[in-house]
């Protein structure tokens, strides 16, 4: 079996139309754009980051593949199916709503492509527990309040996210 890696990088497989959902001043989408040739949008909340983003794209010469808009995440303006490669990199912990942005994830990956999504996450539980320990939620509670973000799951819990939705 292939790994995820050996799949993009396999030419015939090379992801031709990115989304970077949450790409911030989109650093990660002009990597893409030029490892693979691909088109890439950003998505973020912030028009000072898609502003930053755009004019940066503009000056690495990158402003006909990349591009950057202001839109929210859990309600992507983008028609289903529409790319080969959904990227998310350190924006889920921000998500209010886990299971609509996985689903919004998937509404807009196309068919056999790929979601990579790396996030903050809380330890997985184990079989006996229904919570993190008290010690554990409390410093979670402090460092979801220091950066505004709302509840964390896991790892499990978003594996158990995608599967509910037929995606391996």
């Amino acid at each position: 079996m292939e790994s995820m890696q050996e799949q993009i990088e396999d030419p015939a497989n090379r992801p031709k139309r990115i989304v970077d959902v949450g790409c911030g001043i989109g650093g990660s989408s002009r990597y893409l754009a030029r490892k693979y040739g691909a088109k890439c949008q950003g998505i973020t909340l912030s028009p000072v980051q898609a502003g930053r983003a755009n004019a940066l794209a503009n000056a690495q010469g990158l402003a006909d593949q990349v591009c950057f808009e202001v839109a929210d995440a859990l309600n992507q303006p983008f028609p289903d199916d529409q790319f080969d490669l959904v990227w998310s990199m350190e924006s889920g912990e921000h998500m209010p709503d886990k299971p609509k942005f996985v689903k919004e994830l998937v509404r807009v990956a196309a068919p056999g492509g790929t979601i990579i999504v790396v996030t903050w996450c809380h330890r997985d539980l184990g079989p006996s527990e229904e919570s993190l320990q008290p010690c554990e939620q409390k410093l979670l509670n402090r460092i979801c309040d220091a950066y505004y973000l709302p509840e964390w799951c896991s790892t499990s819990d978003y594996v158990k996210l995608f599967q509910s939705l037929s995606l391996q």
